[in-house]
Parts: structure tokens; C-alpha cells; sequence
């Protein structure tokens, strides 16, 4: 809302500076008349101007940056349009009331400041607060950045490029077979269930066995 209102501000007057140009400024002589570099040297004269030399051309110019500033939305460029338009018109007061002798404001039989001036004037003012109203653009915070916190960024800038180039260039794993033995001998077959295990009756004792009746041999023989 600002920008729009600083800007429309901005416009507003730098039409009104160039519409200053075609009014009345002094003893009812048009700005357009006056040479605009007079200002700056020896002094307003009597001689008339064209319209590329006279105060146009500095409102033109003016003008144009308001215009640019406002569409960059660059307050430098309004606000030193401004400046110059309102100092220029300020500068020409000055001057022409050395040539004239005195400055008359009021007057009569249209002596005096004209309308023109008043044009110039108001609508360098008022660039100057549309360029004072324009927020432009946000700037951006600029963190300083502390000794400490690029050392830590290094280091951990440092340590991922390590690992990814580790990572990278690590060899593939190795899986080794142990060499077979062809002078190892198998082992002796086992021994058949049968034959490594004794039978219930062998573990029994003599006397057991005499008594159960089954060693025949210690049975007492009949007598025929």
C-alpha cells in the first residue's frame, strides 16, 4: 500500500514539473523561455531559449527517472529526481531575484513568481515524499559468520567427503577356503551297535545268572 501510494505521489508530480515548463514564471515569461544552464553560470538574462535548452529539459530528465525509480521501486532514484527538480526551482528563485534585484511573489499587472514555479516546486516536493513513502525492496538480513561456526562447516564438509570417498574406494571382502588335507586319514569306522554294546545278560554276574537259571553249565546234573 505504501509503494503504491509513494509512487502514485511520485508521478503526480513529476507530470506537474513538466507541465511547469508552459506556465508563467516571473513577470509572466514561460519557463520555457529561460536558458536552464544560466542558473548555473553568470546569471538569468533577457534572451530567449529553445525548448532543449531551457528548464524543460531538466524536468524532463527528472521526470524520466521518477518514472524508472517508480517502476524498479528504487526510492534512490525517485528521491534524487526530487531532489533535483525542488533544488533547481530553488536555485532559479535565487538567481532570478539577483538579476531582477528583488523577488516579487504577489504582484501587479502579472509581475512577480507565476504559476510555473509554484508547478515546479510542489511537484519536486511532492517526489520527494512518494520517494519517502516507498518501502522498496526488503533487504536481506546478512548473517556475519563466526570463525567457529566456518570451522565447524569445514569439518563437517571435511568428514562427508572422507566418508563418501571411503566409501567408495574400499576394496570388496575377501572369502578364503581352507586348504584340504590329502594326507589326513578317516577315521576307523564306527564299531556296529551290536557289537560295542553288551547284551543285558552279559552284564549279569555269575552268581546272578546261576540263580535266574540261565548259565546251563552251572546247573547240577541228574543223575540217571
Amino acid at each position: 500500500m505504501r509503494n503504491a501510494l509513494g509512487g502514485l505521489l511520485a508521478l503526480i508530480g513529476a507530470a506537474a514539473t513538466l507541465v511547469s515548463p508552459w506556465q508563467a514564471w516571473y513577470n509572466n515569461r514561460h519557463g520555457s523561455s529561460y536558458k536552464f544552464y544560466e542558473v548555473f553560470g553568470s546569471g538569468i538574462t533577457v534572451s530567449r531559449s529553445g525548448i532543449m535548452d531551457s528548464v524543460f529539459l531538466v524536468f524532463l530528465v527528472t521526470a524520466i527517472l521518477a518514472v524508472v525509480g517508480v517502476l524498479m521501486r528504487s526510492r534512490a532514484l525517485v528521491l534524487a529526481a526530487g531532489v533535483v527538480a525542488f533544488g533547481f526551482t530553488i536555485l532559479w528563485m535565487v538567481r532570478q531575484g539577483q538579476a531582477a534585484g528583488e523577488l516579487t511573489i504577489t504582484g501587479s499587472n502579472d509581475r512577480g513568481i507565476g504559476s510555473g514555479v509554484a508547478w515546479a516546486f510542489g511537484g519536486g516536493l511532492l517526489m520527494i515524499i512518494g520517494a519517502l513513502l516507498m518501502p522498496g525492496y526488503p533487504k536481506r538480513a546478512v548473517v556475519a559468520e563466526t570463525p567457529e561456526a566456518r570451522a565447524a562447516d569445514q569439518s563437517a564438509r571435511t568428514g562427508s567427503t572422507a566418508t563418501a570417498s571411503t566409501a567408495s574406494t574400499a576394496p570388496p571382502a575377501i572369502t578364503t577356503t581352507a586348504p584340504v588335507d590329502k594326507n589326513r586319514t578317516a577315521p576307523p569306522p564306527a564299531a556296529p551297535a551290536q557289537a560295542s554294546e553288551r547284551t543285558g545278560t552279559e552284564r549279569l554276574s555269575k552268581e546272578e545268572r546261576e540263580m535266574l537259571g540261565l548259565d546251563e553249565e552251572a546247573k547240577p546234573k541228574k543223575q540217571n
